[in-house]
């Protein structure tokens, strides 16, 4: 089915909809390590309506059961999301349309999901706040409802880790990364900043490592000329073309 046969805030819950269902796997993990970190159910919840950081979410833990500070909980939240600076840097062209209210607001939402799932779409197609509305709010309606049934079922899973489900984690984000890899530099500078992250993790702070990469992946990104968007959709194939419109 063609996304311009659908409303934009339905288009946007279906092209969610698969990252939604592993955001709930995700937050119900979450919810289930909290309770084990010493965290009642409701500030299980709260954490994940009030901060919806799930890289952040899950170092807070790490530190709250080493008997970290708050002061150095709120440095290592603020270094894993720097990263956001930007990604909303890459996304502002798409939201001057919007007013500042809206902006602000939607601000709140941005994670690594929506934007992948945004930047796809908008590659092909104006700007609309109704599917980034949908496609927000999809995602973090999964990650707190994941988090409320993971703290309802830790008490029958005592070992969340036993199940084995860290590594969809990463296939995840292998998946959200496959459709933005379209041309031969953004293969190269794929590769060459997920080989520098995970160098730079062995010597850098939390987080630090994260932006640095995100830096040289800008700098490459702000280096080549901006391609006119119908040469984008010609320079694809066909079934990568069809999957991002389905």
């Amino acid at each position: 089915m063609k996304s311009s046969h659908l409303p934009s805030w339905r288009q946007g819950v279906i092209d969610a909809l698969p990252i939604t269902v592993s955001i709930v796997l995700f937050g119900a993990i979450f919810g289930m390590l909290s309770l084990q970190t010493g965290l009642s159910p409701w500030e299980s919840v709260a954490m994940s309506l009030i901060v919806y950081a799930g890289s952040a979410q899950f170092t807070a833990l790490s530190m709250l059961s080493e008997q970290a500070g708050m002061w150095a909980i709120v440095l290592a939240t603020f270094l894993l999301n720097s990263r956001h600076f930007l990604m909303g840097l890459s996304m502002s062209p798409h939201y001057q349309r919007f007013s500042p209210l809206s902006v602000n607001t939607l601000a709140f939402f941005l994670t690594d999901e929506q934007y992948a799932i945004t930047l796809n779409r908008f590659r092909h197609h104006e700007s609309d706040i109704r599917y980034i509305a949908a496609v927000s709010l999809s995602l973090y309606v999964g990650w707190c409802g994941g988090t409320l049934l993971g703290t309802a079922a830790g008490q029958w899973i005592p070992d969340p880790a036993s199940l084995g489900l860290g590594f969809s984690f990463t296939a995840m984000f292998l998946a959200l990364a496959y459709y933005q890899l379209i041309s031969p530099i953004r293969i190269a500078a794929f590769l060459l900043c997920g080989a520098l992250a995970v160098g730079l993790a062995l010597v850098l702070p939390s987080g630090l490592h994260l932006l640095a990469a995100g830096l040289v992946a800008f700098a490459i990104g702000y280096a080549q000329p901006a391609p006119d968007s119908d040469d984008q959709v010609e320079a694809q194939p066909k079934g990568k073309q069809e999957v991002e419109s389905a």
